[in-house]
């Protein structure tokens, strides 16, 4: 079941990642770098915001749903009422923030900001509640839906001349008619509006550490942007973002697919089946993570200068050839964090070490950031950012073990290693030229050699799991 789903995440993730792959492409021409910096800034004030008031409430429904399935009403209404509270907060917040705002050039940013972070908070609430009740399928269709309507409606409005607002009005409906379809039969149940204290209390037991933690861990992929635009301008965050995001739309959305499929079977049998069925699952989703996750990165590191010109638009590309082997590597690095090594904390239901963590990394992305981009600009914002996943995972390794065993897995870490140094060796060597067809040549090549040698190391057992599946095609899957 767990690749079977897997799959189906590759799908319900791949396209909207796709999509939000070309809609980096699209706006690096059609926008500057000042505007799409402005627009960078929104959406990250706008996921700060979530995941500081909001995401307790994802992860406590993702977490106990499957403990409450025969009385799932009383938690819907727990979560259903801390989102009203919390809605009600921000609108207040949001408020007294723009009578005391001074710029009245972005007065109207800012409104638009808090109704993405209502919207975005409302859809993510309702896909983890489809995602806990393990429809991968109808989870795919909603990404998608959210993801082409947002980026066919963006660029329309800007193609319109209607700029930063284009493209954000084009996300907020996006969000909003994607959460009207998310919605959709996941409440129709609910009889009666009644508290049941121990579930509320168990939600705020879970999830307001979380909230600190997920708001830290927003901090660390945020801070750089908003420092960046501080120091130096708003234009340096628009060419920075655009790199960060080309590598966040690969390696960070493929390795959120194993995740999107891993974490709620992972979940379901430890409830049901205890810890030793747990660990065959906890092992299978490291080594798919590291195996997916790492060749990607090293292709990034490697291709950067053909891939940013490729992809990105003119004023774009420069930043993009810089900075784009350090973006994938830490995102590697925080995927493997955060998708792998956290879940001893999640699992272990001791989240407030987990927040210390997370809150030693921002004090060094911070302290990091003040002293590398005076000196090296864009480079010394992505310089911080390897320097704290890279420390955070070192943490989170080492103190997570207390709390939760993680199978050992560092056998097959090193065999996916010497595949991906092989498949580097090759891209190395190639020789070197420009273009969409140079840049197919390059990837494809790199994929036959890592397969092979992936097959012949056979890290996690990958060889048995092929031979069986051209045996016995897709039936096999239901097996694993």
């Amino acid at each position: 079941m767990f690749l079977r789903h897997s799959a189906i995440y590759l799908l319900s993730r791949g396209v909207p990642g796709l999509v939000g792959f070309a809609t980096i492409i699209i706006y690096t021409r059609l926008l500057s770098p000042e505007v799409y910096g402005q627009y960078a800034l929104v959406v990250s004030a706008a996921v700060l915001c979530n995941a500081i008031f909001y995401h307790w409430l994802s992860a406590s429904l993702l977490r106990f749903l499957p403990q409450y399935r025969n009385n799932e009403d009383e938690l819907l209404i727990t979560i259903l009422s801390g989102f009203i509270f919390v809605s009600f907060l921000i609108g207040i917040m949001g408020t007294l923030f723009l009578m005391f705002w001074w710029d009245t050039s972005w007065v109207n940013l800012i409104v638009i900001g808090i109704l993405l972070v209502w919207v975005q908070a409302w859809f993510a609430i309702n896909l983890e509640l489809v995602r806990s009740r393990l429809a991968p399928i109808r989870y795919g269709f909603i990404s998608m839906f959210k993801a082409l309507v947002a980026m066919g409606l963006g660029v329309v409005l800007v193609i319109l001349d209607y700029g930063v607002y284009g493209a954000l009005i084009g996300l907020v409906i996006g969000f909003f008619l994607a959460s009207i379809w998310s919605s959709w039969g996941q409440w129709i149940s609910l009889k009666e509006w009644r508290l049941n204290k121990e579930i509320t209390n168990k939600v705020l037991i879970y999830g307001l550490p979380l909230t600190i933690s997920f708001a830290l861990t927003a901090v660390i992929s945020i801070t750089d942007r908003f420092m960046l635009a501080g120091m130096i301008s708003e234009s340096a965050t628009g060419l920075y973002t655009a790199g960060q995001g080309l590598s966040q739309q690969t390696v960070g959305v493929l390795m959120s697919m194993v995740n999107l499929a891993a974490y709620p079977l992972i979940l379901k049998t430890l409830e049901s089946n205890g810890i030793a069925a747990a660990h065959v699952l906890l092992r299978k989703n490291a080594i798919l993570l590291f195996g997916i996750g790492l060749p990607i990165a090293t292709s990034f590191a490697i291709l950067s200068t053909n891939i940013s010109n490729v992809f990105l638009g003119k004023e774009f590309q420069t930043a993009g050839i810089e900075l784009m082997p350090w973006f994938a590597i830490a995102t590697l690095f925080a995927g493997m964090r955060s998708y792998y090594f956290d879940l001893a904390f999640y699992l272990g239901k001791n989240t407030r070490i987990h927040m210390v963590v997370m809150g030693l990394a921002v004090f060094l992305n911070v302290l990091l950031n003040l002293w590398f981009i005076p000196a090296y600009g864009l480079l010394g914002a992505v310089y911080a950012s390897v320097a704290t996943h890279s420390i955070a995972l070192v943490l989170s390794a080492i103190l997570g073990a207390r709390f939760f065993r993680l199978p050992s897995v560092y056998g097959d870490f090193f065999r996916i290693l010497i595949s991906a140094f092989v498949m580097a060796a090759v891209l190395f060597f190639i020789p070197y030229g420009e273009g969409v067809l140079r840049l197919l040549l390059s990837l494809t090549s790199g994929s036959v050699i890592y397969v092979i040698c992936m097959l012949a190391l056979n890290p996690g057992g990958v060889r048995e799991v092929v031979v069986r599946f051209i045996v016995q095609g897709k039936n096999a899957l239901k097996s694993i």
